[in-house]
Parts: C-alpha cells; structure tokens; sequence
C-alpha cells in the first residue's frame, strides 16, 4: 500500500473514531490526576512513563516507566498511531487510580479531531486532555479573550468551533470525557512551572530513565 493511501486510511479511522470523543465532565471526583510522556531516540526504543499527583498540593502518588519499541514511524498528525499502544501499555502497569490523564499531544485539537489524547481517552474509555507544544499544520486560528477570570488563556477556533486553548506556551483541549473548562481549570491548578506538573514530572522521568537505559547503567 502506499504511504498516500495508508494516511488517507488512517486519517478516515480517526475521523470515524472522533464520533466517539465526549467533551463533557465524565468523572464523580477529581483528586488525582496522572500525566503520560515518551521519550525515545531515533531507532525507535524508548520509554513511556506516567506519573499519577494529588491535585491538592501536588503530591506524587505513583509513577511507572515501561520499555518498549514504537513500530510506526512518526508522521505529522498521527501521532496516536505512532505512541498511543506505548502510552497504554504503561498506564496499564499502574497500581493505583486517577481521575484525569494528561498526555503529551492533542485532543480533539486536530486536523481529523482526534490527537493523541483523544486516541488514548478512548481506547481506555477515561477522561483525557492533550496538552501540546505546537499546532498541527497552521490549521487554526487564535483568538484572545479577556475573561475576568483567565485573562491569560487565548481560546483557539476552527470553523467557528472553539477547538481549544493556549495558555502559557501550550495547546490545550479535550481528549475524552473531560470538558475544555476543567482542562482549563486543571492545567491552571497545576501549572506551578511553565509545563503542568503531571506531565512535567512524567518528561523528567521518561528522560532520565531512557538516558539511564541507554548508558547501560
């Protein structure tokens, strides 16, 4: 098959997937909220890692790293495909719950409205948000807003649909079962540095322990 008809058919499953992405608060509670990463060199080993806080003061409750290979090479806007199974695979290992998963990518904040985030949101069925570095493409338009309560937030629009949000140097927006106010309202709450804490934890692990394994020590 070649490569225009292999994304084009994956790009069909994940609009198809995105009919299932629920952007309202699914979840009774929130107490603890986990963040995922990858970090990985160019022969494709790398290492997942997931950090689980309490909300209330940040406190690590957990954290797993798992060693594993990512067989999809990496394409602009299929990154779910590329580390989606890593991401899983490691979140699996967790002894103890959370209420919210932050993972390194995009939500519904997609050309085909389904990121990373929202890949990983429903495979595991579990409230997801995506938190990004950059846009996909440019497909997006930022408009700022000057609410009284989140002057810093700009929201982020497609097709007059507000997608998403950008606030201090990330993308933010839904996975899955999560609404874009409590992904809002979560990144703040946990942002004490540039990166929210639960994935800022979850980079520093996953890059010390693949750096670790590839020193042989």
């Amino acid at each position: 098959m070649c490569s225009c008809n292999l994304t084009q058919l994956l790009t069909d499953i994940q609009y198809s997937l995105a009919d299932r992405v629920i952007e309202e608060d699914c979840f009774c509670k929130l107490d603890r909220v986990a963040g995922a990463d990858i970090s990985f060199s160019v022969d494709n080993r790398a290492v997942a890692a997931v950090v689980v806080l309490e909300l209330e003061g940040l406190e690590v409750v957990e954290k797993k790293t798992l060693d594993v290979e990512l067989f999809f090479p990496y394409i602009s806007g299929f990154l779910g495909v590329r580390e989606a199974d890593a991401v899983i695979s490691v979140i699996n290992t967790l002894e103890h719950g959370f209420d919210v998963l932050m993972v390194n990518g995009h939500g519904v904040m997609h050309p085909a409205g389904f990121g990373l985030a929202s890949h990983v949101g429903v495979l595991l069925d579990v409230p997801t948000m995506g938190v990004a570095k950059r846009l996909i493409g440019g497909r997006y338009i930022k408009l700022a807003t000057q609410s009284d309560h989140t002057p810093e937030i700009q929201l982020i629009k497609y097709d007059n649909r507000v997608v998403g949000a950008f606030f201090k140097g990330k993308y933010l927006s839904v996975g899955h079962r999560i609404s874009l106010k409590s992904v809002l309202e979560i990144t703040m709450r946990t942002s004490v540095f540039k990166i929210p804490e639960p994935l800022r934890q979850a980079h520093i692990l996953a890059t010390e322990t693949f750096k670790h394994e590839l020193n042989g020590n």
